[in-house]
């Protein structure tokens, strides 16, 4: 069986795990808020009438219910979200002769020719890996995903933004891999 791809970066398991557990206490941490501020709010709040004349409750209380409300609502959608975004079955990011594998930032599994990439930028501090990919045409690469990614792709490409991908996330030379891609480029 013929190698796929030269050089592949993949999302790291373990610091994944590290933020799924992280939204997670977040989430216990906000609905206990929450109770804890529907507990106390009985003699603990007060209104107040702003300068418009809007009479509302205020006190602690009443930040920790909100926040805790908010919060306890958010967190488990973006959990959702980020388990939604993250595929452990293909490489974020790999380099094969043809071109560039994406499969990250709601890019699922786009495959994009050197001739469509103008240049890749690559920024190295310490053990901190960043690339900044430029695509020559961006509405190719928004055209070629599905639903609800085409707008969020839209906003985060307009203007000739780059795609950045950074080393926290994930596992393997990205330096190496950016190398490897300029390498390629120059040949284009």
């Amino acid at each position: 069986m013929e190698k796929r791809f030269e050089l592949e970066i993949w999302p790291n398991a373990q610091k994944m795990k590290l933020v799924y557990a992280t939204m997670i206490v977040i989430t216990i941490l906000s609905w206990i808020s929450h109770v804890i501020g529907t507990i106390y709010w009985e003699g603990n709040t007060y209104w107040v009438t702003n300068l418009r004349g809007i009479s509302y409750e205020a006190g602690w209380p009443v930040i920790l219910y909100w926040w805790g409300l908010y919060l306890g609502i958010g967190s488990p959608l973006g959990m959702i979200l980020v388990y939604s975004l993250v595929d452990r079955k293909n490489p974020s990011l790999a380099v094969s002769k043809d071109g560039l594998f994406v499969n990250q930032q709601m890019i699922k599994q786009a495959h994009v020719a050197w001739s469509d990439i103008s240049k890749i930028h690559k920024s190295v501090n310490g053990d901190d890996v960043k690339l900044e990919i430029y695509f020559k045409d961006a509405q190719k690469i928004i055209d070629g995903q599905s639903g609800m990614k085409k707008a969020f792709l839209k906003e985060n490409l307009k203007d000739g933004k780059p795609l950045t991908v950074e080393n926290k996330f994930t596992i393997g030379d990205l330096a190496a891999l950016a190398d490897k891609a300029n390498g390629y480029l120059s040949q284009n």
